[in-house]
């Protein structure tokens, strides 16, 4: 699997006039190849492939949690206490099956992973709520941005998914809360270009055409004219004489 540096260095050599020219920054390739990958991806994440690849997701191995009560996020009469996650989470994928969600885990008190966790809806959750049997089940949800636990024992989260925003360093390297930083100083301070790419290697090829089309398209518009010997080239603006 390529890094985005890679893979924006392979999408300018595709045409002279993209590796030429300042005007279009590595950022905006970034951007580019990130939106294509996203819609194929989606593409094949809805016809349920990819979902084993351990590579398309990204995991954010220690996630707090705090106690809330439920009525932050549902209409709910009882005083029921959840679980939900301190900081929001970067925007993730979405498809035909709602978030491209791998797996959501709780993290057990000698700090392995622990329990897989449902997924579910705010308003199914309360649904469940109201049934005078009640399963002895914990489930997930999100909702406007934040990751939300039907138990509030619930302190920290593994979950990997489809981020479609960089993760901030503050949620992917949590300092003394699973029992210190897991992480080394490159992986802290690494460039977003030298980080693998979540794209599949069998999609690249595709992805870098669709965006190189798209960047000449956009920076390139050049409006082509035919001369009288059915030549075609640039038109030229010329000033009449007197």
């Amino acid at each position: 699997m390529s890094t985005f540096r890679q893979l924006v260095s392979n999408t300018r050599s595709m045409h002279r006039i993209l590796s030429t020219d300042a005007m279009i920054t590595d950022r905006a390739i970034v951007s580019e190849i990130k939106r294509v990958g996203l819609l194929l991806i989606k593409r094949e994440t809805n016809l349920r492939k990819l979902w084993a690849t351990d590579t398309l997701f990204t995991t954010i191995p220690c996630l707090e949690m705090i106690e809330v009560p439920i009525t932050d996020c549902g209409d709910y009469s009882e005083n029921l206490l959840i679980a939900r996650s301190k900081h929001k989470l970067p925007r993730m994928a979405e498809g035909n099956y709602n978030y491209v969600i791998q797996g959501v885990y709780s993290i057990n008190v000698l700090g392995g992973t622990g329990k897989r966790l449902k997924e579910i809806t705010i308003n199914r959750y309360l649904n469940l709520l109201k049934l005078p049997a009640k399963k002895n089940e914990e489930y997930f949800w999100i909702n406007n941005d934040y990751l939300y636990v039907s138990s509030s024992f619930v302190d920290k989260i593994r979950i990997s998914a489809l981020f479609t925003e960089d993760i901030p360093n503050e949620i992917m390297y949590p300092e003394m809360v699973c029992s210190g930083p897991n992480f080394d100083l490159e992986d802290y301070c690494m460039n977003p270009l030298d980080k693998k790419s979540y794209i599949p290697g069998y999609l690249e090829k595709q992805v870098m055409e669709l965006a190189s089309e798209t960047l000449r398209k956009t920076y390139f518009s050049i409006q082509q004219d035919v001369s009288s010997e059915g030549v075609d080239g640039q038109q030229v603006n010329s000033t009449p004489t007197d």
